[in-house]
């Protein structure tokens, strides 16, 4: 695990063998100024992040040429363990107001935001979505009156489903591998939905 830190002038790279609760554990941070010049590296086998500010424990300071130790060094952060935690959320399981805050810190990280972006669009296209579903199926289950078969209903209906599931998964990757807009990968398949139901209505009502 890699953290981009960036407070009172200094910007720390930060590389850990793993982390657990509120731990980092076998950690080297990499210290610089603004333009990039290194100050020191500090390599420590725990550091306690439970709060942002940092106690890195028993630090080995390397500096030029120069190699020190310190039992306890403090270090300011941005972050600590709840928020980095929040960075390796599963999105679907969060509101729009954590998805933005992720996408803060996302910012602040350096790490690409179109996954983030992704899913706050499928948050607003749902209701959208949820509707043009239901005008769908309303207009297929009007349709399947005159066919007597049960299975036959069932069959159209997952096929159904399926295509449409394919379809929005299709434009999603389109979207987060930035093959096209994150807009048009959320939307093109609702408008695709939604010109399908205009062209299923227009052919009941003609009947």
């Amino acid at each position: 695990m890699w953290i981009k830190d960036k407070i009172d002038d200094k910007i720390l790279i930060i590389n850990s063998n793993k982390i657990k609760p509120n731990f980092l554990i076998e950690s080297v941070i990499s210290e610089f100024d603004n333009n990039f010049e290194i100050i020191r590296n500090i390599k420590s086998d725990k550091i306690n992040i439970k709060n942002n500010d940092w106690i890195v424990e028993n630090a080995k300071i390397f500096i030029e040429n120069s190699t020190s130790k310190k039992k306890e060094l403090i270090i300011k952060s941005n972050f600590n363990y709840e928020r980095i935690q929040s960075l390796f959320s599963n999105l679907s399981s969060l509101s729009i107001i954590e998805l933005y805050e992720l996408k803060e810190n996302y910012k602040l990280l350096g790490y690409s935001t179109v996954e983030v972006d992704v899913q706050i669009n499928k948050l607003i296209s749902y209701p959208f979505y949820f509707m043009l579903m239901t005008i769908f199926s309303s207009i297929i289950m009007f349709n399947s009156k005159k066919l007597k078969s049960t299975s036959i209903k069932i069959s159209i209906g997952l096929f159904s489903s399926v295509v449409i599931y394919y379809v929005n998964n299709f434009f999603y990757v389109l979207g987060s591998t930035e093959r096209i807009s994150l807009l048009m990968s959320i939307w093109i398949p609702l408008l695709i939905l939604s010109s399908l139901n205009t062209i299923m209505m227009r052919g009941i009502n003609e009947k």
